[in-house]
Formats: structure tokens, C-alpha cells, sequence
């Protein structure tokens, strides 16, 4: 039985970053299905609110993953940590405008079905550990 070779610091990174943007399209794919769901079955404001919603909560998820893994090669763990922290406190100030604007710009807006969408977007992330395993 031959054993394997771990991956290099470089080769780990450059697979959890496929693995993570592999994630994010998988979260796109099943807004978009489910809101197709609600446009047949419920009509167009609903869709579009669900979307929205979605997409409040997915955009800044975007940025967070982007600003984590914007480096190429292995950085020292003082820097990984602080871009952590940048992409978090990026996220948050992104995830409060986005629920602002859409609510102040967006009319007529569901309501209901605009949050159900960010929640459903925010609870699709307990299928990361299933896309993440890699």
C-alpha cells in the first residue's frame, strides 16, 4: 500500500478556494431554482423579493470569500487572521447597506418573502461542511 503525500501549503489553499467558490455558485444555483419556484407558483414581486433577500445575504458572502483568499501562496498567520477580520467587519457593513437599500429603494417589496429568501440563503450555509469536504 503506497501512502500519499500531503499537499503543499500552496496546493491546500488553491483546492479550499475552488471548494469555497464551488460553494458560493452551489448557493446561487439554488437561489435562482427556488425563486423560479416562486415566480411560476407565486407570481413576480414575490420572486424578485426572494432574490433580493438571497442576494443580501450571498453578496457580502461573495466579498468575505474574496477577501480571505484574494493572496496567492501561504501568508503568515497574523496576516490570514487579519484579512479574516477585515473580510467579517466588510461583510457585516455590506449586509446592512444592502438590507437598507433594498428597503428604502426597492417598491413594492414582499416583505416576508425578502426575508425568507435571506434566510434560506443564510441557512444554506450549513451545507458547507458537505460541499467543503473535499
Amino acid at each position: 500500500m503506497e501512502a500519499k503525500k500531503p499537499l503543499s501549503a500552496r496546493a491546500l489553499l488553491s483546492a479550499k478556494k475552488k471548494a469555497v467558490f464551488r460553494f458560493i455558485l452551489l448557493q446561487f444555483l439554488l437561489i435562482f431554482l427556488i425563486s423560479l419556484g416562486i415566480i411560476y407558483s407565486a407570481g413576480g414581486l414575490y420572486g424578485y423579493s426572494f432574490i433580493l433577500g438571497a442576494c443580501a445575504s450571498l453578496v457580502p458572502s461573495i466579498y468575505m470569500a474574496w477577501r480571505v483568499f484574494s493572496y496567492k501562496g501561504t501568508r503568515p498567520a497574523k496576516d490570514v487572521i487579519r484579512s479574516f477580520y477585515r473580510g467579517e467587519a466588510g461583510k457585516l457593513v455590506m449586509t446592512a447597506m444592502l438590507l437598507s437599500l433594498i428597503f428604502l429603494l426597492v417598491k413594492p417589496l414582499a416583505a416576508d418573502v425578502f426575508f425568507a429568501g435571506f434566510g434560506i440563503a443564510i441557512l444554506s450555509h450549513w451545507l458547507s461542511p458537505i460541499v467543503l469536504k473535499h
